[in-house]
């Protein structure tokens, strides 16, 4: 079962969880790391991002975090570390993605190298790199890269003893926007994906491929999830992120509504880990203002109890987003620890369950 963390805001920027990479930069301020990169240049922001790899992580907090309970870390990577997409970022990371998983290996945490980007851009989100459109299918030239990549990174973890053994997982692309993607390309890369992580690392049991669900729900995957996958070994996994605070709609519900809808979650997680593993690979404690009502630190530990049991059900495990953030406590794992919103040790429970599953 993994119980994981995020390190996000590391190799692949996204400046609200680390605004101070951005602060000595005039407005208008860049919202994504291409922006950074074009903005900068590229021996400023080579320099910039060494002072952020070499500091962002910290041995102590790797520790911390399997101390706490943590099994795994999810690291997410960009395109660019693998392949020259012409698109101008600037690459770098690699030296201190390796330092981090030697780190996880020593304190025997395992790794989740997550592909979190794509040429053109999957979905348009600065976790994408770029936010100037979902572009990334409309031109084969971008699969082709994503798969060189995807490829590249598998045979950078192969050659090294401590990589390959610290890897549990590889997400093969983070959040596709599958409504605004040509389905069969992201198909065509994920189920070639699927090939070269299962087979390609020469682990037994193989390396966990994750397939990213996309925006779209479970039953929309019933009828595509290959039936043969799993079939051996769990070697595949539907990867689910669920946040409170992108639907508008639900903006002014009352902390119960929110718990509800966590119940209603781990139901539908068990409901569909029959038809394929899922890992909840993206959560936290942020809720909107109407939930907290003058009662924050009661309400998160709710909150997050409640999705501890829930996220479970799904077969493969959580991993919570993300490990530390440097303004937004409710996305930080270590700020939830130390106001113990996230409980210690993990399954000790302050409230009473109100989820019948």
């Amino acid at each position: 079962m993994v119980r994981g963390v995020n390190i996000g805001g590391f190799l692949v920027p996204e400046f609200w969880i680390t605004p101070s990479l951005i602060a000595d930069i005039p407005e208008p301020k860049p919202n994504d790391y291409l922006q950074l990169c074009t903005r900068l240049g590229p021996e400023a922001t080579l320099s910039l991002m060494r002072r952020h790899w070499e500091s962002w992580v910290t041995e102590a907090e790797i520790q911390r975090l399997a101390i706490a309970g943590i099994t795994h870390l999810r690291i997410p990577l960009g395109h660019w570390e693998f392949v020259d997409s012409d698109e101008g970022y600037v690459r770098g990371g690699l030296p201190y993605f390796k330092r981090l998983v030697y780190w996880a290996n020593r304190y025997g945490l395992k790794v989740i190298p997550d592909m979190h980007t794509a040429p053109g851009s999957q979905n348009g989100f600065d976790n994408s790199g770029s936010t100037s459109g979902v572009n990334w299918t409309k031109d084969p030239r971008n699969v082709s890269l994503s798969k060189r990549a995807l490829q590249t990174m598998l045979k950078y973890i192969a050659s090294d003893p401590i990589l390959l053994a610290t890897t549990d997982a590889v997400d093969m692309l983070n959040e596709p926007f599958i409504d605004s993607l040509d389905f069969g390309q992201l198909w065509e890369y994920d189920t070639g994906g699927h090939i070269l992580v299962s087979s390609g690392l020469g682990k037994i049991p193989p390396v966990v491929s994750i397939v990213d669900r996309g925006f779209k729900e479970f039953s929309w995957w019933q009828t595509r999830w290959p039936r043969d996958w799993n079939s051996k070994y769990a070697d595949a996994w539907l990867d689910a992120h669920l946040y409170h605070v992108f639907d508008r709609n639900i903006d002014d519900w009352p902390l119960e509504s929110h718990l509800r809808l966590v119940c209603q979650n781990g139901r539908d997680l068990k409901a569909n880990s029959t038809s394929f593993p899922i890992v909840v690979g993206e959560w936290s404690l942020a809720l909107p203002q109407a939930a907290l009502r003058g009662r924050e630190n009661e309400a998160r530990r709710r909150f997050a109890e409640a999705q501890l049991d829930a996220y479970e059900l799904g077969g493969a495990g959580w991993i919570f987003w993300c490990f530390k953030t440097e303004v937004s406590p409710e996305w930080s794992f270590l700020d939830a620890l130390d106001r113990s919103w996230m409980p210690q040790p993990l399954s000790n429970r302050e409230f009473s369950p109100i989820c019948k599953y």
